[in-house]
């Protein structure tokens, strides 16, 4: 149900606010009062009305000064403020537009007239609303629009290009291949078309997500069978890298969260610490639990993240890629995405590393409450 527009009006008499309060509140409309400019100043500040209907005499701040600081507040700066005053002259009246007022009425007011230059600039006031709303919603769409585009152009092309060229030298006759060359070639294309398909899944899933067509659908987890299908997924991987994967969630350790979104995590998780992890190193798997949360880590051994990237890591306007430990590229909107879809479950995502000594990424997710 739609609010009606909420109005704040500002009168030093009682009587005034009474009257006038009486006449709108008829009306439908919703009310806060204000005796003072200071008053005034801090209810706006506040509640942020649609429209001030501000009195012009007052004692130690009039209206002209309430208006002259209502305008220099970022907060406040576009709520159209009404002037209410006995003032008739012309030169009243020009500095009450001056001070930034957009309409001046005389007492006594005719509710009539009132009501009609309310209506207008309401209407003023919502359609310059939908429109703030619409080029906001435009610029985001841009800006998911160019990340797109440079995420397509530079972190598409280069691993398409790779398959390519791997698969000429395959197929060309003239090319002398043996059975060492083949195998290692399959598995480099293998990897390469695993990390592509990974980031084609993350750029889709962030595409819906700034669209605002991600549907969560809350439901009980079992974080042991979503990190074991992400082993098994990355089983490939593991044994060329000769990693060791130790998992020490027990089975049903059970949170509440979207399936797809959490997957999602732990795949991107998962598949970092494989990427910054050395041959021969290894990625543990690990849950802690409080009274309401489960926080699951995801350790590695890995080279670790600089002081200066960890600050720009989860920023949306910072771009950080890190090519891993066999030069595998990444476009960095995976942790973006994992920060965000932690989030919308209720939940968080934290690091911790130290370069040459390995990472820590920590995903806290409500805890399943069996009541």
């Amino acid at each position: 149900m739609t609010k009606s527009p909420l109005l704040l009006i500002v009168d030093d008499n009682k009587n005034n606010l009474q009257v006038l309060g009486s006449a709108l509140h008829t009306e439908g409309y919703r009310l806060a009062l204000a005796k003072s400019g200071k008053e005034a100043l801090a209810q706006a500040q506040k509640i942020e009305p649609d429209i001030i209907l501000l009195d012009i005499m007052m004692p130690e701040m009039d209206g002209y000064e309430t208006c002259r600081l209502l305008k220099e507040n970022e907060k406040t700066k576009n709520i159209p403020v009404i002037f209410l005053t006995a003032k008739t002259e012309t030169e009243d009246i020009v500095k009450g537009f001056r001070a930034g007022g957009v309409d001046y009425i005389t007492k006594p007011f005719k509710k009539e007239e009132l009501l009609v230059r309310l209506k207008n600039h309401l209407d003023l006031r919502m359609a310059t609303k939908k429109i703030a709303r619409q080029a906001q919603k435009l610029k985001e769409l841009n800006n998911t629009k160019d990340q797109m585009f440079s995420i397509i152009s530079h972190d598409l092309r280069s691993p398409l290009a790779g398959l390519k060229n791997m698969l000429d030298l395959l197929t060309d006759k003239e090319t002398p291949t043996d059975q060492d060359f083949r195998e290692s070639a399959i598995n480099i294309m293998k990897t390469t078309t695993d990390s592509t398909v990974n980031l084609l899944e993350n750029l889709l899933f962030w595409a819906r997500s700034q669209r605002g067509e991600l549907e969560i659908e809350i439901d009980t987890l079992d974080l042991h069978q979503i990190t074991e299908e992400n082993i098994q997924l990355n089983y490939n991987t593991i044994e060329q890298k000769k990693l060791t994967i130790t998992n020490k969630i027990e089975e049903y350790e059970l949170v509440k969260g979207d399936l797809n979104l959490t997957k999602t995590i732990v795949r991107n998780l998962l598949n970092n610490a494989i990427k910054f992890t050395p041959e021969m190193g290894s990625i543990t798997f690990e849950v802690s639990v409080s009274e309401r949360d489960t926080y699951l880590s995801i350790s590695d051994t890995g080279v670790g993240i600089s002081e200066a990237n960890l600050q720009r890591l989860f920023k949306d306007d910072e771009h950080v890629t890190t090519y891993g430990t066999n030069n595998e590229k990444g476009s960095g909107l995976g942790l973006k995405l994992c920060k965000w879809f932690a989030e919308k479950q209720q939940g968080s995502l934290s690091v911790n590393s130290t370069e040459n000594k390995g990472t820590t990424f920590t995903l806290k997710i409500p805890r399943y409450q069996d009541r």
